[in-house]
């Protein structure tokens, strides 16, 4: 009798391993196969003036954002800039917030606007010199040099001692990557069909993960998720239309903490709640990369590391 409900127990488990690792809900299930999925929010540097009380204001939306996820029980990778790192660690009640949505799940991760970005965030590995140089070929007004990608990573862990996800506005150039950033979700690239496609975050396609890119940057390996701006109504409907053509895989999708692309995210998640009314295949993005729920496919490093666009030039991915 023991030994019955030790193998009854024992199948359990195996069922459950094999539901997590197929990313979709089991086969008896009445409903068809879908796919898990991911959520990031970027949070933005505003690098100008005024920009503290706009942070302000966009984390009052954040809030609400996360509110309306968590009562669908649906996990988002929350992506912070430096000037919200700053923001969110000198207010004990802001911090006390963030411990909140981490004990719900959430994961808090980095974002980063490189010198290639309409909006640059102060930091990179480029000299003081070479940044300037560089948005004064943009057509800029140089902003001030905050410091280096290591000075960056130090403000996000006062976030996350433990940091290792975020955007980190590589697709054009991975010198934007810090050591510590090892899942991101910002390579360039499309994660179906033939590895090493680049294609645009404002194609819903994109949002379809097959599999996970996996690459080499100074002698670290990094793995990259895809993901689509769900940013007004029409993208979150093309979204939709992609994630029910997709019985597998995960479908990643990215939005703003700000007021304008609430509306479509609040719809996207009532989609979701629809489709996974439990929240089940919820996750983010460090727990479909490290929980093996993807296949992984190799790029090489010269086509990795190759420019998406010549310098001088802004990147078509990101829109604030």
């Amino acid at each position: 009798m023991v030994k019955g409900k030790l193998l009854f127990i024992v199948g359990l488990l195996v069922s459950a391993t094999a539901l997590v690792a197929s990313c979709a809900v089991p086969p008896e299930a009445e409903q068809p196969e879908i796919p898990c999925y991911f959520i990031a929010i970027h949070n933005e540097p505003y690098r100008y003036p005024g920009g503290e009380e706009l942070i302000e204001r966009d984390y009052l939306v954040l809030k609400q954002m996360i509110e309306k996820a968590d009562s669908y029980n649906i996990r988002l990778t929350l992506m912070f800039t430096a000037q919200w790192a700053d923001y969110i660690s000198k207010s004990p009640e802001r911090l006390a917030d963030l411990e909140s949505w981490r004990e719900q799940g959430h994961e808090i991760a980095a974002h980063h606007h490189s010198i290639y970005h309409g909006n640059w965030d102060g930091y990179t590995d480029y000299s003081e010199e070479e940044a300037i140089e560089q948005r004064i070929q943009q057509g800029r007004q140089p902003e001030p040099y905050l410091g280096t990608l290591e000075d960056y990573i130090a403000k996000l862990k006062q976030l996350n001692p433990e940091i290792k996800s975020g955007c980190l506005n590589d697709e054009q150039d991975k010198r934007a990557l810090p050591d510590e950033i090892i899942c991101d979700t910002c390579s360039g690239f499309a994660n179906f069909g033939e590895p090493g496609r680049r294609l645009s975050d404002t194609v819903a396609e994109k949002g379809n993960n097959q599999y996970v890119t996996v690459g080499t940057y100074k002698d670290i390996q990094r793995k990259w998720l895809a993901h689509y701006q769900i940013t007004t109504q029409e993208r979150q409907i093309a979204a939709q239309s992609v994630f029910d053509s997709m019985d597998s895989g995960a479908y990643g999708a990215v939005t703003h903490s700000i007021q304008e692309q609430a509306g479509p995210y609040y719809s996207f998640l009532e989609f979701l709640h629809s489709r996974d009314p439990t929240g089940e295949l919820s996750r983010t993005v460090s727990e479909i990369i490290e929980q093996g729920l993807l296949p992984e496919r190799q790029i090489p490093d010269e086509l990795l590391l190759s420019m998406l666009m010549p310098p001088g030039s802004d990147g078509p991915d990101h829109q604030i």
